[in-house]
Parts: structure tokens; C-alpha cells; sequence
């Protein structure tokens, strides 16, 4: 297995962050959400270029790094996709376009989030071990049943100058229909260019959140998922906090993905609690049994990616920095 780490905002380009990362142990990454900040041609010509993949592939072997894949699209880049607007066929399109880059640009991993919500109502507090700052999750928080406003998806205003009101509910049937699309038109570029489309869980692991349906909450919908999009090209990222959060058999999922060879990257991660009220806590504190969980992997031929995804801050001067160093030392 390999010990890797997701590196998200001003650090996917910090050169000083990257040499960090190589000096705790990190020889695999995760780059979350490109886009033009990263990746010029996102915004000069609507997708990512093989030359602009290659040259950010130089940046990180100069560091010492792999880029085994990405992590979630800009949500501008595929927002009509998910609300099914016009002008989704020039999006699917353009992504498409960055399939067959990567592909070409050696990166053969794309996670994604197939939601409206993404990752939302959580709320920080000084909840992990000491008064670690972390996130909690309780389903009665007024932010999990407040719709989104329009113009807006994945925590993200998507449209310059949104007009009033607030998004209609969406179905899980209309979730399903609209994944359904993504899906058949993604899956033969994928298989073409050699890239894995990783499905990411909802987070939190809940039918509804923010007026919108959530389609992939229990290991029986990874199964469906599996099942329906028979394909070298479909697999699991498995994040192994939300997994804890469904409240299942962490150990037993990871060797029925695992075995199978269906598990694409691990979040390795820990909480404490699981729907409706969880609190994401340092590596070592959780209900799961992370030694247990290692161990899991490797009697399955696991032989990926492990990155601890996010993690409680250390009160110090780099308190995240420090707090992934923590984590990355544990794996």
C-alpha cells in the first residue's frame, strides 16, 4: 500500500507545502478539485490539456510526488450536469475532454461526488481528544433541511449573478436519472483513456439533505452501482469515515471492495458515533479499530492509496499541517 495525501487549494501549487508532504512519508497524492487556478487551460478552452497535466506531473515529481489522480471537478465545470440545466450536453462534453487528458497525462484516477450537497452541515467545535478543533454532524442542525439558494451547488455560488429563490426539492428518481446520464456518456471515455471513476459516499450518509436527494448512503448502493455499470472503470473511493457513519461492518466492506478489486483510493479516516450524530476525531480515538482496518486491507490484496482525508487541527502554530503529520505518522 501507499501512503498518500489529498492536497487541496493554495497548497496543490505550494512548492514548500509539497516538499513537506514528501518529507512526512507521502509518496502518492490526491490534487482536489483543479481548476484554472491550477490548470490555465480550465478557463482558456472549458477543460484540462494534456500539456497543462504534464507540466503539473513535472511539479510534483520535482517534489518527490506521484499524482495518482483527482479528486471532485470544479463545480462550475459540471453544475448543469448535476441540476440538469441547459447547456449540460457543452459540460458533459468538456469533461469528457478532461477524461481523455488525463488519460493521456498518466493520471488514471478521477474521485467524484455525484450530489447537490456535497459535504455540508457540519459544524466545528473543540470536540476531538485535548480540544482538538474538529467537525461534528447532527441531523437536527438547521443547516441539514435549509434548501440551497439558486445559482448554487456543492457549497459552491455557480452562477455569477444568481436569481432569487431557492432550489426546488430534488427526487432521489431525478438524482438517479440525471447520475444515470453522467454515467453512460463518462464511462466509455473512461475505459478508452485508462481512467477509474471513483464514487465518492454522501457525507453525511442521509436520504436528504439541503432539498436534495442523495443516492450513494449504504453499501447496498455502491452494490447497484456496481452491478448496473458493469465496467473496469467503476469503482469505490472509499472513504472509510463515511463508512463508519452508515453505522456498518467497516471490516467487512473493506474486504468485500477490496477482494474484488473495486476499492479505487481510501480516505482513511475515524469518527465516533455514527447517523445521526457523528464527530470526526483523530486517527487513533474512533470506533474503528484502525490497526484492524490495515489488516483488512492487506488480507484483501489491497494495494492502493492510503490518505488520511481531513483531519482535526493541533494547537500549534501549523495546526493542520501538524495534525495531518499526526495521521500520516499513525498509517
Amino acid at each position: 500500500m501507499k501512503i498518500g495525501l489529498g492536497i487541496r487549494g493554495n497548497d496543490r501549487t505550494n512548492t514548500l507545502f509539497l516538499d513537506y508532504a514528501a518529507q512526512i512519508g507521502v509518496t502518492d497524492t490526491i490534487v482536489f478539485m483543479p481548476d484554472k487556478k491550477i490548470i490555465p487551460s480550465a478557463e482558456s478552452h472549458g477543460y484540462w490539456s494534456v500539456e497543462d497535466l504534464k507540466a503539473l506531473r513535472r511539479l510534483y515529481h520535482e517534489h518527490h510526488l506521484e499524482i495518482d489522480g483527482f479528486e471532485n471537478f470544479d463545480p462550475r465545470m459540471w453544475y448543469k450536469i448535476l441540476l440538469d440545466e441547459p447547456g449540460k450536453k457543452m459540460q458533459m462534453d468538456n469533461v469528457k475532454r478532461c477524461i481523455e487528458s488525463m488519460g493521456k497525462a498518466g493520471i488514471k484516477t478521477m474521485g467524484y461526488n455525484f450530489s447537490i450537497a456535497c459535504v455540508t452541515g457540519l459544524h466545528g467545535g473543540n470536540y476531538a481528544r485535548g480540544g482538538a478543533h474538529t467537525v461534528r454532524f447532527t441531523k437536527t442542525d438547521e443547516a441539514v433541511s435549509t434548501p440551497f439558494p439558486l445559482g448554487w451547488a456543492w457549497n459552491h455560488q455557480v452562477v455569477d449573478e444568481p436569481p432569487a429563490g431557492v432550489l426546488d426539492f430534488i427526487t432521489k428518481e431525478q438524482m438517479y436519472e440525471r447520475r444515470d446520464y453522467f454515467l453512460r456518456e463518462i464511462i466509455p471515455v473512461a475505459e478508452e483513456a485508462g481512467v477509474v471513476l471513483a464514487a465518492h459516499p454522501e457525507d453525511p450518509p442521509i436520504p436528504e439533505l439541503r432539498a436534495a436527494s442523495r443516492l450513494l448512503i449504504t453499501p447496498k448502493d455502491f452494490e447497484e452501482l456496481l452491478s448496473t455499470y458493469n465496467s473496469k472503470s467503476i469503482a469505490v473511493e472509499f472513504c472509510q469515515g463515511t463508512f463508519a457513519e452508515m453505522g456498518v461492518d467497516v471490516y467487512e466492506q473493506i474486504r468485500s471492495f477490496a477482494s474484488r478489486k473495486k476499492i479505487a483510493y481510501v480516505h482513511f479516516r475515524n469518527v465516533k458515533g455514527t447517523i445521526p450524530e457523528y464527530t470526526e476525531v483523530f486517527i487513533d480515538e474512533g470506533d474503528t479499530d484502525m490497526v484492524e482496518a490495515l489488516k483488512a486491507y492487506h488480507e484483501s490484496g489491497y494495494e492502493g492509496l492510503l490518505m488520511p482525508d481531513h483531519v482535526p487541527t493541533i494547537s500549534c502554530a501549523n495546526a493542520t499541517e501538524t495534525g495531518m503529520a499526526h495521521a500520516i505518522g499513525y498509517i
